[in-house]
């Protein structure tokens, strides 16, 4: 028998900097400046907030752009960033500069733009603790999955990789290295985060380890 999986979760105090942008270069300094708190702040710890409103936008970057500047370009460009490839803040803080610039270079007039509300900067201080949720198998796994806290989903299938330094969720490395069935942690790694809400990715994971199961029992 592998391993058990202790269920963490996460909480978070968000608190303002006292730094906003107008326009698209005083945005680009924050980005380059801030901590990897904030730009966790405005994109991981955003992307739940967005999908639980309904946003069409998975980071703050790219709504403030859209709404605050009307640059409807480098917002769809902004909010194409897939966060499930980063591992680090720092090579997501990188590519959130290189789009910009880029855009700048294309689109001179677009630095010019002034906005009514600014981009205010927010940090974040997290903390992540131990449930009292432990189990050993699949099937209690599944049974514990449907009743965690939606924080305790989000921190293993989305915050823990920020953590870790790895391309994946902690419950599809568990499901691997720990029951040997990469399979359905493949199915489950494959889960594309855009779509869902965080309750959604709850019931699609259940979801995927039925089937599994069913198969198996037959």
């Amino acid at each position: 028998m592998g391993t058990a999986f202790q269920f963490l979760s996460s909480a978070s105090l968000e608190k303002l900097t006292g730094r906003k942008a107008y326009n698209l270069n005083e945005l680009l300094g924050l980005i380059k400046s801030c901590t990897e708190s904030s730009i966790f702040f405005h994109t991981f710890s955003a992307f739940m907030k967005m999908r639980d409103i309904k946003s069409p936008y998975n980071n703050d970057f790219a709504s403030w752009v859209y709404l605050g500047l009307n640059e409807k370009a480098l917002a769809e460009r902004l909010m194409a960033i897939d966060l499930k490839e980063y591992n680090t803040i720092k090579n997501l803080k990188g590519r959130l500069i290189e789009i910009i610039e880029n855009h700048g270079a294309q689109e001179p007039g677009s630095f010019k733009k002034t906005a009514d509300e600014p981009f205010y900067l927010y940090d974040i201080i997290r903390f992540v603790y131990l449930t009292d949720k432990l189990t050993h198998d699949l099937k209690s796994f599944r049974d514990t999955l449907k009743n965690i806290s939606i924080y305790s989903v989000y921190f293993h299938f989305i915050e823990s990789r920020v953590h870790t330094g790895l391309y994946d969720n902690d419950f599809s490395t568990w499901i691997e290295e720990s029951l040997n069935i990469p399979d359905l942690a493949h199915r489950i790694r494959d889960i594309d985060i855009n779509v869902y809400d965080i309750e959604g990715l709850r019931l699609r994971i259940i979801r995927l380890i039925d089937e599994y199961l069913k198969s198996t029992k037959h």
